[in-house]
């Protein structure tokens, strides 16, 4: 989506971007912003309303990511933070 250059920002050789060179990045960067704000008013749309069509997928590809040893870790770690509120005080 940039335009091509010869040489790279980190060359010694690089003088810089053109006028031209950063009205077009400027351009792209602010379309790319605008389109992300679009997708989060719609998501935001859509959870406000209670589509569980987003949760779904987003609690899919979360799991889908996770192995038996993050389950595993997790478990663990919430026994740890919750055992000490049903543990009978001593006196």
């Amino acid at each position: 989506m940039t335009m091509p250059k010869e040489v790279l920002p980190g060359d010694k050789k690089w003088n810089g971007y053109t006028l031209e060179q950063l009205s077009y990045e400027r351009t792209v960067a602010l379309a790319r912003i605008e389109v992300e704000k679009e997708v989060a008013t719609v998501n935001y749309g859509r959870a406000r309303k209670g589509n569980l069509g987003l949760s779904a997928s987003l609690f899919s590809r979360i799991t889908s990511v996770l192995t038996y040893t993050d389950y595993v870790v997790m478990a663990v770690q919430l026994y740890r933070s919750l055992s000490p509120l049903f543990k009978k005080k001593k006196k």
